[in-house]
């Protein structure tokens, strides 16, 4: 079991990294439209992935789950972040990645293990699954987040997106 948990965190989001940016790269950098568009699709599919997680009793069934949110999380964070990074000035970027990488940790990864605990332990304890679930669910807030910023992104033509073309 911690073999499995262990070989399914480190190759998922290796793997969704080293696709997401060769993806990105493809589809024409952090400027094209079809990135932001692909970023967005792949959210989804790490929510669609994440979410059935906490009502499953099959071990194997889970772990292929929790290997494909991995997989999707880590795939569409180098475009996120190209994106991101390229929607504020040069002055600006080494503040905006700065900002990104806190707000990872103190919204994320700090508060992850204690929002699990505490739930799990709330009433008479042992409410794993409601604790995974409250964790799993997250990514729906994520993709709405997403949604949102890639409309205005789009609206105001951030990244430039030329009228006549697909691909800046």
């Amino acid at each position: 079991m911690f073999t499995s948990f262990a070989i399914v965190s480190i190759t998922g989001p290796v793997a969704g990294i080293i696709i997401g940016g060769n993806v990105t790269t493809y589809l024409g950098g952090y400027y094209s439209k079809k990135a932001l568009y692909s970023a967005m699709a792949i959210s989804i599919l790490c929510a669609c992935t994440a979410i059935p997680i906490p009502f499953l009793n099959s071990f194997y069934l889970t772990i292929v789950l929790l290997w494909f949110l991995l997989f999707f999380g880590g795939s569409v964070l180098p475009c996120l972040t190209g994106i991101m990074l390229n929607t504020v000035g040069q002055d600006q970027k080494t503040c905006a990645n700065s900002i990104a990488n806190v707000s990872y940790n103190l919204l994320g990864f700090l508060p992850s293990p204690f929002i699990y605990g505490a739930v799990h332990d709330a009433g008479e304890g042992g409410n794993a699954r409601l604790a995974l679930g409250m964790l799993m669910f997250m990514t729906v807030p994520c993709v709405v987040i997403i949604f949102t910023v890639g409309h205005i992104i789009k609206r105001d033509n951030i990244l430039g997106y030329r009228k006549d073309s697909d691909t800046k």
